[in-house]
């Protein structure tokens, strides 16, 4: 079975909020229509189930971190044509999520994080993640996207609290804004390849964030894995020592970079790509100190 088919039907399954229910609750955060622009067509509503009939080949994303619904609107004027979207993703922790994914640099002008790109904004706020693009860039298309990405942005009314696993992560030599959150495997290999297997036991019940470090030149990458308790955190280290670290804890590979991995209470951490035996060492103690007992 094909990865997208297999995502749709595992989220497919979730029943999440009503449709009707979920369309009204996002219709209400779509702002009005601006002056001068008209509807290309009736907004729509899309669920885990047709999603992939609105975005294939990019629903995965979304998917992954259990979207509940997405409205759509397109509006146009002369050329100009400009598509909203508000993704509903049923809490802060996968808006911020799908955030983090998107995003190079968090800008903070909208919402709890943003990035403007040419013909395109982006935000997540609450349990909401917000795209609005366009098919060119001008001045006319600049002030709208702005205009409607602050209506929408003064429609939701509530913040959400980013994951507390981002917090866990070393400052020293962290690439700005070079993290990304999530709870899907599939998205481990997002920075650097590390295996295309889940040997790391990711889940729905479990979180990870993987960050970059260091200039391009010496680039390593710190893995945080939250399980919901230590036995599970313990067999997740044994299965990837097993697997990929020669039945080490730290190790030196070919390249003469080193990995390796530490375990304390319900989180493991593991390095990738490090420069030296000593960097990686006092990387995962500084991250382990961050880690409560």
């Amino acid at each position: 079975m094909q990865l997208s088919f297999l995502l749709l039907f595992i989220f497919a399954m979730n029943k999440g909020i009503p449709a009707n229910i979920q369309g009204e609750e996002l219709n209400n955060l779509l702002p009005p229509l601006p002056n001068n622009w008209t509807f290309v067509r009736d907004d729509k509503i899309y669920t885990p189930e047709t999603l992939y009939d609105y975005i294939d080949g990019g629903a995965e994303l979304y998917l992954s971190y259990d979207m509940i619904g997405v409205a759509s609107r397109i509006i146009s004027r002369e050329d100009n044509e400009i598509r909203i979207e508000i993704f509903d993703m049923g809490k802060p922790g996968n808006a911020f999520g799908v955030f983090s994914h998107t995003r190079t640099t968090d800008e903070n002008q909208y919402g709890q994080g943003s990035q403007y790109f040419p013909g395109a904004l982006i935000y997540w706020k609450d349990k909401y993640y917000i795209s609005i693009t366009a098919n060119d860039e001008n001045d006319i298309i600049i002030d709208i996207i702005r205009n409607i990405a602050g209506q929408i942005d003064k429609n939701i009314t509530q913040t959400g609290k980013i994951p507390g696993i981002i917090e866990l992560l070393p400052q020293e030599d962290l690439v700005k804004d070079g993290f990304i959150y999530f709870h899907h495997y599939i998205w481990l290999n997002s920075y650097y390849y590390i295996t295309n297997e889940n040997l790391f036991n990711i889940n729905a019940s479990t979180d990870a964030v993987l960050a970059k470090y260091g200039e391009k030149e010496e680039r390593s990458y710190l893995m945080i894995i939250e399980y919901p308790d230590s036995i599970l955190a313990l067999k997740a280290e044994e299965k990837i020592m097993q697997e990929l670290f020669d039945h080490k804890k730290i190790i030196r590979i070919e390249d003469d970079t080193w990995m390796g991995t530490l375990v304390k209470a319900n989180y493991l951490i593991a390095i990738f790509n490090a420069p030296s035996e000593e960097e990686l060492r006092v990387k995962l103690e500084t991250c382990a100190e961050k880690i409560p007992n």
